[in-house]
C-alpha cells in the first residue's frame, strides 16, 4: 500500500517536468538527424559586420547588422555567418568571424557596414532542420564525426545559413558549408 502514492508522484513528476522537456527537445529538433551532402554552394553577396572573440556573441552583432540595413533601405536576406577559427583550436578571445545578411544582386551597403562576395565552391554540407539554438551544435558534430571518420578534421572558414521557418510552430533548417579539398 505505501508504494502506491510513491508511484503518483513519479507519476506525476514525468507528467509535470520530464514529458514537457523531451516533448520540446523532439520539437527543436534534438533528435533529427544531420544530413550531410558534397556539392557546389554560392556565389554569395553579403552585408556584414566583424566580430574577434566568442562567437556567442554573433546573434546580438546580426542584429545591429539588420538594424543597419534597415536604416539604409536594404531588405535584408537570408542570415550569413562566416567563422574563420575553429574553436577547437583558437583561443575564443581570438576567433574571428563574421555575421549579416545575403544581398540582393547590385546592392552597395554602406559604413558601418561591410560587403564582401563568396564565389561558387566546392563544400561540404551539412543540413538539420531544428531550433536555431540546437542547430549548431548538432551540425557541427555531424561534420566534425564525418571528417574524423576520414582521418581529417573540419576545415575553415564555414559558412553558415539559417532559412527561417514558414510558421511559428515549425524549426527552421540550418545549412553549414565546409570547404571540400
Amino acid at each position: 500500500m505505501s508504494k502506491h502514492p510513491v508511484f503518483r508522484h513519479v507519476i506525476a513528476f514525468l507528467l509535470a517536468f520530464v514529458f514537457p522537456l523531451v516533448a520540446v527537445f523532439v520539437w527543436w529538433g534534438g533528435f533529427r538527424e544531420v544530413e550531410i551532402t558534397s556539392g557546389t554552394a554560392g556565389p554569395y553577396t553579403y552585408a556584414y559586420m566583424e566580430q574577434r572573440g566568442d562567437y556567442s556573441k554573433l546573434p546580438d552583432l546580426a542584429s545591429t547588422v539588420a538594424g543597419h540595413l534597415t536604416m539604409q533601405n536594404i531588405p535584408a536576406g537570408l542570415p550569413i555567418t562566416v567563422l574563420y577559427s575553429n574553436p577547437d583550436v583558437v583561443d575564443v578571445g581570438q576567433r574571428l568571424g563574421r555575421t549579416g545578411f545575403l544581398l540582393p544582386p547590385g546592392v552597395r551597403v554602406k559604413y558601418p557596414l561591410l560587403q564582401d562576395s563568396l564565389p561558387a565552391r566546392s563544400v561540404v554540407i551539412a543540413r538539420i532542420q531544428a531550433g536555431s539554438l540546437l542547430a549548431p551544435s548538432k551540425a557541427y558534430a555531424a561534420l566534425d564525426h564525418y571528417q574524423q571518420a576520414r582521418g581529417q578534421g573540419i576545415r575553415m572558414p564555414t559558412v553558415e545559413l539559417y532559412r527561417a521557418p514558414d510558421t511559428p510552430t515549425q524549426m527552421g533548417v540550418l545549412t553549414v558549408e565546409m570547404p571540400n579539398p
